[in-house]
Order: structure tokens, then sequence, then C-alpha cells
């Protein structure tokens, strides 16, 4: 059985260097479900200085905090995501969105055809 010709699509934003894409997006999603940081950073199966490094990188890129800390209580302290990192991550979802429908038109006019 020959296998349909396909595409992978990543998209990243950059500046000088790279400030968003799926892994930001994907742990701003988390600490959302979450509330908290730590366990974002666990669902993803990453260590907490890896997701804390990747959220400072791309804030300092951006130039806003895409999270900010809640303070304790009975239940704990925890993390949010700011306004500025909400319309962000619905930014850069909904232009995900829309590139991948334009570039699925654009692969079947070159590409639909073939099989492998």
């Amino acid at each position: 059985m020959e296998e349909k010709l396909h595409y992978k699509m990543t998209i990243k934003l950059w500046k000088d260097d790279k400030v968003f894409g799926p892994g930001i997006c994907q742990l701003l999603t988390k600490i959302e479900e979450t509330g908290s940081m730590h366990q974002a950073a666990a669902r993803m199966g990453l260590a907490y200085s890896k997701a804390w490094k990747m959220m400072k990188t791309a804030e300092e890129g951006l130039g806003f905090a895409l999270t900010e800390r809640v303070s304790g209580g009975r239940s704990g302290g925890g993390s949010r995501i700011t306004e500025e990192g909400r319309k962000m991550m619905e930014q850069y979802l909904a232009f995900e969105m829309e590139a991948r429908e334009q570039v699925g038109i654009l692969f079947e006019k070159y590409f639909g055809d073939r099989n492998v």
C-alpha cells in the first residue's frame, strides 16, 4: 500500500531569536489548566527549570510578561496567564490555524496527486 505524500509545518515567531512557538503556547495552555508552572512543566515532561527558562526567554523577546505569580494562601501560590499572554496565545493559535488552512490549499495544488 502506498503512503500518501504529506507535509509537516511548525510555526515559530522570531525577532533576533525565537520568541514564541508551539512549546511556549502549550506551556501557557497547561498553566491555564493547572494554575501552576510546576504542574504545567510536569504534564509536558519538562523540568521546571527548562519551563521557566522557556518562559523567561519568550517574555524577554516579546517585551512583556506572559504569566504572573499568584501569592499563596490556603491552597498555595501558582501562576496565571496575563492579559497580554492570553492575547498572544489566542493570536498565535488563530494565525497557526489560518496558515495551516492556506498551506493545505497550496499543498493540494502542488502535490495533491502524489503518492509515495
